[in-house]
């Protein structure tokens, strides 16, 4: 019976464990994706009042240079991966 008693509190003592873990882990989740990462609500702390349709404006030109960005970053990357890296593996084996 000892044995049956000690087995229930590392099981009990387990998923406490697991509990916290999982809600720290949600927490920190949540906090971390209701975070401004691009740094807009400081930008438009910064700048002075625009009005409605002029701060939209100055919104939506970010969010376009952050996109066309993205996409270039992601077009230069392809290039390196896809010309560079045989490039330099048949410098390399021809040398």
């Amino acid at each position: 019976m000892a044995n049956h008693t000690r087995n229930r509190r590392n099981f009990e003592s387990a998923a406490k464990f697991t509990g916290r873990a999982t809600e720290k882990a949600a927490v920190g989740l949540f906090r971390w994706m209701t975070t401004d990462h691009t740094g807009t609500s400081k930008a438009l702390a910064d700048v002075p009042s625009m009005g409605f349709f002029r701060t939209l404006e100055y919104i939506l030109m970010q969010l376009i240079f952050g996109i066309l960005g993205a996409v270039l970053t992601g077009a230069i990357a392809y290039v390196l991966i896809a010309y560079g890296i045989p490039m330099l593996l048949e410098l390399a084996l021809d040398g």
